[in-house]
């Protein structure tokens, strides 16, 4: 098996319920995921289950709009904590 970065990851365990997929490696990421804040858990839900945009997330996760990083750093914080 193929190492994968943390993004194609997240974008694996995001196609869990949407074709193919490597289930080994989604449960995994699962377990990972379930450690997180709940915030951070919407977060990655949102970005890689949903698919859902940028302004879609900020709006419902109430995530300020300016300076237009803050998402980024909200994501990346995230992904760090898996």
């Amino acid at each position: 098996m193929k190492r994968m970065g943390l993004e194609e990851r997240l974008c694996n365990w995001g196609c869990d319920r949407r074709g193919v997929h490597d289930p080994e490696d989604e449960q995994c990421v699962d377990a990972a995921w379930r450690r997180l804040d709940p915030y951070q858990r919407e977060l990655l839900r949102m970005v890689y289950v949903w698919k859902a945009g940028r302004e879609v997330a900020r709006r419902r996760l109430k995530i300020r709009r300016h300076p237009s990083q803050i998402f980024e750093l909200e994501l990346a914080s995230a992904k760090a904590g898996m």
